[in-house]
């Protein structure tokens, strides 16, 4: 009795070892991005069109962009699902260093003070100059960054737009807030005189406003590049997998797949 049971432990441990010696490679591949997976947040503020919008999609509230479609791209090349967090756009390192997302995509430029708070990628995009958008009708006032003096020039809080507001337009009164939908409502509504904007997104508000205009008589300087953003050192180890999403979607073409396919929709950004 006891030479049969020896036997059939040992019948059982042989089949055992044939089938894990068998495992096909799908079934290693599964297992592989089983461990891979999981979710992953982007911390953004949707209000920025064309770079991260709401619009509707067959009747639901959606964010997209070229930002966000390059986010969707970073997570999928971890293996993981994308998660968005809305958030206001002077808070969103905050927010990621006290662990309310992963990383962040804002259409947000490189700083000296960014960099003492948390840690960036390689660039992704460059935008135009920032641009400086008032009324249509009082286009003509505006000839020189001198006659924005003693006007209310509005920009997003925690921008280097605002900082433009500070340091380059002597005699501005600052009119600072979170949401861009909010400043450009504002001027509309002849609550300011002006709003700054980076160029691409004051080209869109022009474009599908036809109360507005662009100063182009007023240059601001030279456009700084877009980086995404991670917690202070990357302590989740995230940046070489982003870096190197940026360096294929870069060669490839695919960035400016995602830049065309968020102006096309940029029209349907919800206020």
């Amino acid at each position: 009795m006891k030479k049969i049971i020896a036997l059939l432990l040992a019948l059982v441990m042989a089949l055992a070892f044939a089938a894990c010696g068998n495992s096909s490679p799908s079934t290693a591949a599964d297992s592989s991005a089983a461990e891979a997976g999981g979710k992953i947040i982007l911390g953004t503020s949707a209000d920025y069109a064309p770079f991260e919008f709401h619009i509707l999609d067959n009747g639901e509230d959606k964010i997209v962009g070229s930002d966000v479609a390059l986010a969707y791209q970073i997570a999928a090349d971890m293996g993981k699902e994308l998660d968005i967090a809305d958030m206001n756009f002077d808070n969103l390192l905050t927010l990621m260093a006290q662990g309310n997302c992963d990383f962040v995509i804002a259409a947000m430029e490189q700083s000296e003070e960014r960099l003492q708070n948390a840690s960036c990628s390689d660039p992704y995009y460059t935008d135009l100059p920032a641009m400086i958008v008032v009324k249509k009708d009082n286009l003509d006032q505006y000839k020189s960054i001198e006659d924005f003096s003693g006007k209310v020039v509005g920009a997003q809080s925690g921008t280097t737009k605002a900082d433009i507001i500070t340091n380059d337009m002597p005699g501005a009164v600052p009119n600072l807030m979170t949401n861009v939908n909010d400043l450009v409502n504002n001027l509309v509504y002849d609550k300011c005189d002006a709003v700054v904007l980076d160029g691409a997104v004051a080209m869109q508000y022009a474009q599908t406003n036809d109360q507005l205009a662009i100063v182009e008589a007023v240059p601001l300087g030279e456009a700084l590049p877009y980086c995404v953003w991670v917690a202070k050192d990357d302590p989740k180890g995230l940046l070489p997998s982003i870096n190197e999403t940026i360096a294929k979607v870069l060669a490839d073409g695919s960035m400016d797949s995602f830049i065309a396919e968020a102006d096309s929709l940029a029209d349907q950004a919800l206020e």
